[in-house]
This record gives C-alpha cells, sequence and structure tokens, in this order.
C-alpha cells in the first residue's frame, strides 16, 4: 500500500486530486477586496473597467493643466461630440472581438447619413429618413459579411474594397454635393435635451446598455465571443460561424449608418465624406478600451471607456491649444501604447520565442 501522504497526480489535464493544503487561504473565503485581486474570482466587469484609472489619471491631469475642462457645459459638450464615434463603435467593437476589422466605417457613416437626409430632404418624413440611414447601413454592412464569410476573403481587404467603393458611389450619386438643409428637428436632437443634455447623448447611453446586454446576456453574444476566440471550436460546438459573422458586420453596418444620421443631425446636412477622418478614432477607441485586435476578448464597457478617453483628450488638448497635427500625434501615441499593452502580456504567458 502506498503512503497516505503521496500525492496523487490525475491524468486529466495534468489536474492533483490531492486534498487542497490548508495552509493556502481560499480567494472564495477571503474579503471582497482579495477576490477581486483573484483574478479566478474577479468579476468579468473588473476587467472591462481596466482602463478606467487611466481614464481619471488623464481628467485629474487636465483638470490641473487647462481651465474649465470640468465645466458642466465642457463635460456635455464633450459627451455629445463623442457620440458619433460611440454609436459606430458599438459596432467595431463586436467586428473586432470575432478577429476581424471593418475599415469601412466612416464611409458607411457618409453613406447612411446622406440616405437619412435624402429622404427627409424629399419626402419630409423624418421617422423614414432615420430608418433609411441605419437600414443603408445594414445592407452594406450585410454584403461586406457575405464575402467575409461566404468567399472567405480577409476582411481587411473586404472592407478597404468597400470604403472606396462606398464613398466613390455615395460621391457619384450626390454629384460631390452636401444634403442640406435637413429638417429643424433633426437638428435639434443633438442640441436639446432633458436636464441640458443632448438626446443623442441619452440614446448613445441607452444603445451601450443593450448592446452590453446582447453580447453578454444572449446566446447570440456568446457565439460572437466563441467565433473570436476558436473559429474551429465554436464550429465544433454547433455554432453557425458563417451566419454569426455575417450577423455582425451587418449589425456594424446598422450602427454606422444610425451614427451618421447624428452626425447629419450635428451638421445640419450630409456629405459623402464626412464620416471618413472618424475612422481612426472609431477603432482607436475599441482599442483604448482593451478589446482585443485578435478576437475572443472584449465589452461595450470598455469600448465606452475608450470613446471617453479619446474625448477627454482631444477637448483637453483643444483647451491647450495644440494644432490638429500635434493631437494627431498624441492620440496616435496613446493607441499604439495601448495596442503593445495588449500584445506584452500575450507573450509572457507564450513564454520566450524560439528560433
Amino acid at each position: 500500500m502506498p503512503p497516505e501522504n503521496i500525492n496523487v497526480e490525475s491524468p486529466v489535464a495534468g489536474l492533483s486530486t490531492a486534498p487542497p493544503d490548508p495552509t493556502v487561504p481560499d480567494p472564495a473565503r477571503r474579503g471582497p477586496l482579495a477576490r477581486l485581486r483573484a483574478p479566478a474570482h474577479r468579476p468579468a466587469w473588473v476587467a472591462d473597467l481596466s482602463m478606467l484609472p487611466a481614464l481619471v489619471l488623464l481628467i485629474a491631469v487636465l483638470s490641473l493643466i487647462t481651465d474649465g475642462l470640468l465645466s458642466q457645459s465642457n463635460i456635455i459638450n464633450i459627451f455629445s461630440q463623442s457620440t458619433v464615434i460611440a454609436i459606430a463603435a458599438i459596432g467595431a467593437t463586436y467586428v473586432i472581438i470575432t478577429g476581424g476589422i471593418d475599415l469601412s466605417t466612416g464611409s458607411v457613416i457618409g453613406a447612411g447619413g446622406m440616405a437619412g437626409a435624402w429622404v427627409m430632404i424629399h419626402t419630409g418624413n423624418v421617422a423614414l429618413g432615420v430608418v433609411a440611414g441605419p437600414a443603408a447601413g445594414a445592407v452594406m454592412g450585410t454584403l461586406v459579411g457575405l464575402v467575409v464569410a461566404r468567399l472567405k476573403v480577409v476582411p481587411f481587404a473586404v472592407t478597404l474594397a468597400a470604403l472606396y467603393v462606398v464613398s466613390g458611389a455615395a460621391t457619384l450619386l450626390s454629384h460631390g454635393n452636401t444634403l442640406a438643409p435637413v429638417p429643424m428637428g433633426v437638428i435639434q436632437f443633438s442640441i436639446d435635451g432633458p436636464g441640458g443634455v443632448p438626446y443623442a447623448v441619452w440614446l448613445t447611453v441607452v444603445l451601450y446598455v443593450l448592446a452590453q446586454i446582447a453580447l453578454t446576456r444572449t446566446a447570440w453574444g456568446r457565439r460572437v465571443t466563441l467565433v473570436g476566440a476558436n473559429t474551429e471550436v465554436a464550429r465544433i460546438s454547433g455554432v453557425n460561424v458563417t451566419r454569426t459573422t455575417i450577423s455582425v458586420y451587418a449589425i456594424a453596418g446598422l450602427f454606422s449608418g444610425l451614427a451618421g444620421v447624428v452626425l447629419t443631425s450635428q451638421l445640419a446636412g450630409a456629405g459623402a465624406s464626412m464620416g471618413s477622418p472618424l475612422l481612426l478614432n472609431i477603432v482607436g477607441a475599441v482599442v483604448l478600451g482593451g478589446t482585443s485586435l485578435t478576437g475572443g476578448r472584449g465589452s461595450l464597457l470598455r469600448t465606452a471607456v475608450g470613446v471617453l478617453f479619446l474625448g477627454f483628450l482631444s477637448n483637453g488638448m483643444s483647451l491647450l491649444g495644440l494644432q490638429d497635427f500635434d493631437q494627431q500625434m498624441v492620440t496616435g501615441a496613446f493607441i499604439f501604447l495601448a495596442a503593445a499593452a495588449q500584445v506584452v502580456p500575450l507573450r509572457r504567458r507564450r513564454g520566450p520565442e524560439r528560433g
């Protein structure tokens, strides 16, 4: 008979069947702070808000070196100016969680805004125009998703091609003109609202709550995450990878089209190229929030923090009087650091590379 004090190693996954060491405290039995420090017992929202301390630090520093950053009017202005990027970033988050990328977002914003503006101007029906923008975006997103999922073309190449096609088509159909003016009620949507906060901001908050619930509390959201984590495992598990991928790009197009309608409200008109400068900020917000560029990990809480980080950073730099090119350099540096911060932990877990 073997001695009783010898541990027997389990053949399954190298796990030990030996009783736990009583001298090692169990995080589950300790206080709430101890459980937060233990990764196995840490709630998901803690990881989702990992960038929140950086956002708080940024706000604190900028408030010390600028005047009026934390005034009520300026905070409302930051939230209002961030709505378009925030709405489009919802769809971008879903796409990146699947391991893809959507470079056509900016063009779809312009095309969706123009579709909505055209309907509003020519029919006088605001509600129909509000629906037309997201609908046009969803159609474009579905076409992109079909090519990515059915033809197995790399998302980078497909969405880059879509960027040029959509932008060129919108410019051609509009003859390069701006569609304006839109009805006054549409313009007021980005100006007025309860508590002095524009309706567009309240809409964005509601969309983020619903989008986070869809990602974390529905079967569709779990399929999206599983596809990004491992496509083959997802397929073996019974997930329709093709359908899930198409749905993600369709939803991304829908949110981009809606963002285009909101941008039309802010600008009181729509142009084919109005969304093009926003692409890098949209992707940058997702990356800054901590959503993994390799797929399989991310949330809308992360993206919301990333959007606010870029919003306060841009506003603070404007208050400091920095030129546009200076702001671009600083923003790019922060996005680079956020992307690098994702890579370092992965390399540590994989160990040193050979060869």
